[in-house]
């Protein structure tokens, strides 16, 4: 999916958005960082869009079953 030589984009989050992912860390046991929090959002979203495109019949078997060799371990026990 990432290329390695792709430059990192970089995102503005607002005052409001850094406390709701302070909120978030403070939530979980384990130290976390904001990347992590980040990162882990995408992840779950990217999953239920793979999902979505699945079930609507938007992508074939091999295109979903590509896609969630990019998802984490952790995340495919929902599926």
């Amino acid at each position: 999916m990432t290329r390695r030589n792709e430059p990192p984009v970089f995102i503005k989050l607002t005052p409001l958005q850094v406390k709701k992912i302070e909120v978030m860390k403070e939530s979980i046991q384990e130290p976390v960082t904001r990347k992590d929090i980040i990162d882990g959002l995408i992840d779950s979203a990217y999953l239920v869009a793979l999902n979505t495109l699945y079930d609507d019949g938007i992508i074939s078997k091999k295109t979903y079953k590509d896609g969630l060799t990019v998802v984490p371990e952790y995340l495919k026990g929902d599926i």
